[in-house]
């Protein structure tokens, strides 16, 4: 019995074979996948991933798809697509305890509007919150770990394991989640009352001014240099508004690259490169990019 097999017959989920990542990533680029699989529950999601991982079959998590870039080479393993799973969040005792499929940006509102905002950060961060807690994303000085008491995953059985945050190797835009086999579905932060809603729609208009969010995109590319930030290091090298075929570095804001129509992941990669190989060459300073890249 092969995955698609054992999917239907135990009703674990949605198997499709029609998408390809540019309809699923925010960056509009990606070749076809052979599997895509959309759990129903976190009991089937278990009983998947346990059954991906004992069979040692090709995966990928995608989440919203905003700091993803995939390649136009066909994709031969399994998608799994955690999107469309419910979420919610409950709060007691000044806890939060949150699912990881949760839209940051729509957390941080909704906690606003209770007035709980000391993750206001979060209205900066694109995807669901999972993602946000892999690689520790950060915003206006405070990153996700700051706030975490504890993270639950499914590990490579298939059961629930829950982590405090100490154990969690946080770092810049890293955690413990990029060296292991596991799918994040919840965490619980500490949290306090706050009036933030009004800092979050400041915010919200001088982004929507500063950042081309009405373009295709994945967000910030590279990693800011602990003695200067990334767009500085790329105004630096003249390259702000620089144009590669259907992709161009973001007059708006130069750590953004963003899709002018039909661009192809090969060529977003190849202008991730050339950026870096310039950046070293010239100034000495090597570019590290927070995106994955899928192929």
């Amino acid at each position: 019995m092969n995955f698609e097999q054992y999917v239907l017959e135990h009703e674990l989920g949605c198997i499709e074979n029609k998408y390809k990542f540019k309809d699923l990533t925010t960056i509009g680029c990606g070749g076809s996948i052979q599997t895509l699989y959309t759990p129903n529950s976190i009991e089937s999601l278990q009983k998947a991933f346990a059954y991906i991982m004992e069979h040692e079959l090709k995966y990928f998590i995608l989440g919203n798809g905003s700091n993803v870039l995939a390649l136009e080479h066909p994709f031969d393993g399994i998608v799994i697509h955690l999107r469309k799973l419910h979420y919610t969040f409950t709060i007691q005792d000044d806890i939060l305890e949150c699912s990881a499929f949760y839209p940051t940006i729509k957390l941080a509102y909704e906690l606003a509007t209770k007035q709980i905002g000391d993750l206001s950060f979060l209205g900066g961060i694109p995807g669901l919150l999972g993602g946000a807690i892999y690689n520790n994303s950060g915003a206006y000085r405070d990153n996700i770990s700051n706030h975490l008491l504890d993270v639950t995953y499914i590990n490579s059985n298939g059961e629930l394991v829950t982590v405090p945050q100490d154990s969690c190797a946080f770092g810049y835009r890293k955690s413990i989640f990029h060296y292991l086999d596991g799918i994040i579905i919840s965490a619980r932060f500490k949290i306090k009352p706050m009036e933030t809603l009004e800092v979050l729609e400041r915010r919200a208009k001088e982004r929507r001014l500063a950042q081309p969010l009405e373009t295709k995109n994945m967000g910030s590319i590279f990693k800011n240099n602990p003695l200067i930030p990334a767009w500085k290091v790329i105004d630096a090298l003249g390259l702000r508004g620089f144009e590669l075929n259907d992709v161009a570095v973001s007059a708006k804001h130069a750590n953004f690259i963003i899709n002018l129509g039909n661009a192809k992941g090969n060529d977003v990669l190849s202008l991730i490169q050339y950026i870096q190989k310039r950046s070293e060459l010239e100034l000495g300073l090597k570019m590290i990019f927070e995106i994955t890249v899928v192929g």
